[in-house]
């Protein structure tokens, strides 16, 4: 694993910095700012891993034109300067909020910004008080999503990792869902999902595996219970592993036996919705105009798009299992989705009291069109 590492961080992490100090440079050259930002505070833990290649599970990292620091304890001195080799590794004597305000002042940081969608108010007031005595000309800007433009853009190694991840997960579900009977539990086949992935090499899940049977199946987020498979249950099952820190995420729903006809009718109303997002998806498009792909097939089956139809066509995949760009109608949705974005693609009708039908795959996104990463089949039913 350190090998691995280390390969990694000394290309891949000196590109990142350099891609992070050219991002800062054009936030300080855009117009409509009122203030510059001399340097950047990364605390939140993928936003670390992604730059750097450090692993370990705690740290801060502090980026500036001049300057590029990890603070991490004695745990992982060692294990951060093989992982993270275009870093400087400081191991603070006490707070590492005390370390990074001198830092910024020996270094003449005057704008210091952090992420205000990850930075508890704890360590915010912690660091106000640091920098205070320790960087008394230093203000601190709150900034959302410093690493956005980065990380929505997946480079050659990422898509590799996420791919692997992906073939983890298509190859358990075919083999679990070969197997079903009536009478196993949704915990059961849960179950038997996690140790067919861990067993092919997932070092992890991405999220709780989602097995929703029959009614369930209403409920997008379902956790697994003790319910029994019945013969015609439509069962939904939603499920991710992760690959050297990158997230798979896929849905196939399946029945067991012969289904009912408003399966079919659902059925087939969701993968043509899949099927005309993902023929029509290209960079460029904003993330409502991926959404309304498979809305509004849905809508002109004779479903409404909204009430049945209640959650986001798809989400980004990489390091987070959701990460932008999101594929929405609502807000969320206005950004423009950029060539080299991994995203779901999930449709989805649900129908309470009756059950629902999810079918997702993971796409990569281009000029012209998607690159669809998915291999596992969309053949529902199960000879029970």
């Amino acid at each position: 694993m350190t090998e691995l590492n280390r390969d990694h961080s000394a290309g891949v992490g000196a590109t990142r910095l350099a891609a992070l100090r050219r991002h800062l440079a054009s936030l300080n050259a855009d117009p409509a700012r009122t203030g510059s930002i001399d340097a950047i505070l990364i605390t939140q833990a993928d936003n670390r891993r992604y730059l750097t290649g450090f692993t370990g599970s705690a740290g801060q990292v502090l980026v500036s034109a001049t300057d590029a620091v990890i603070f991490t304890d004695f745990r992982y001195v060692e294990q951060a300067s093989v992982q993270a080799p275009a870093f400087t590794v400081v191991q603070p004597e006490g707070s590492p909020w005390v370390a990074i305000a001198r830092r910024a002042s020996q270094h003449g940081v005057a704008h210091l910004a952090i992420e205000s969608d990850d930075m508890t108010v704890d360590g915010h007031q912690r660091l106000v008080a640091s920098m205070a005595e320790h960087a008394p000309g230093c203000a601190i800007v709150g900034e959302s999503g410093l690493l956005v433009p980065l990380r929505q853009v997946k480079d050659a190694s990422e898509v590799e990792k996420i791919r692997r991840a992906v073939l983890i997960g298509d190859r358990a579900i075919e083999t679990v869902t070969a197997g079903l009977r009536p009478g196993m539990t949704e915990r059961e086949i849960a179950w038997r999902l996690e140790v067919v992935m861990r067993e092919a090499g997932a070092t992890g899940l991405s999220f709780p595996t989602i097995v929703a049977s029959g009614p369930n199946g209403a409920m997008p987020h379902h956790r697994p219970g003790n319910r029994e498979i019945q013969v015609g249950d439509p069962i939904v099952i939603d499920m991710g592993c992760v690959v050297d820190g990158y997230c798979s995420d896929m849905t196939r729903t399946v029945v067991v036996g012969e289904p009912d006809a408003t399966f079919w009718n659902v059925y087939r109303t969701v993968l043509s919705a899949q099927v005309v997002c993902e023929d029509g998806l290209r960079a460029g498009m904003t993330g409502k105009e991926a959404d309304a792909l498979a809305r509004d097939t849905i809508g002109r089956a004779g479903f409404d798009p909204v009430v049945s139809f209640g959650h986001s066509t798809g989400h980004g995949v990489g390091m987070a299992i959701h990460e932008p760009p999101w594929l929405s109608s609502s807000e969320r949705g206005s950004a423009r989705i950029p060539v080299g974005a991994v995203v779901t693609v999930e449709p989805g009708i649900y129908l309470p009291g009756w059950g629902g039908v999810r079918i997702e795959d993971i796409v990569v996104v281009g000029e012209q069109r998607c690159q669809v990463l998915t291999t596992a089949h969309k053949q529902p039913v199960v000879a029970g």
